[in-house]
């Protein structure tokens, strides 16, 4: 029997550039952990954009990204019971 997997990440969107986008994704985001300096200076140099977040929420309790096509990341350590 296959161990299910606890999470995954599907990101299915148009890209100008699949190796910019590569960049961003795989090299920028490392996904694990907690969301932290090193992640998002990961991400900044990997081409994307820290951004105010369109909601307020999002800046106080995580970090808005935007990537080299200007789609937006949010990432937050939050967790629900």
């Amino acid at each position: 029997m296959k161990p299910v997997p606890a999470s995954h990440l599907r990101i299915a969107r148009p890209s100008h550039d699949l190796r910019v986008s590569e960049r961003f994704w795989v090299g920028g985001l490392g996904l694990g952990g907690e969301v932290d300096e090193d992640m998002v200076r990961r991400l900044i140099d990997a081409g994307g954009t820290q951004v105010n977040s369109r909601n307020p929420y999002w800046d106080q309790w995580g970090v808005t990204i935007a990537d080299p096509d200007g789609y937006r990341l949010v990432l937050s350590s939050l967790s629900w019971p």
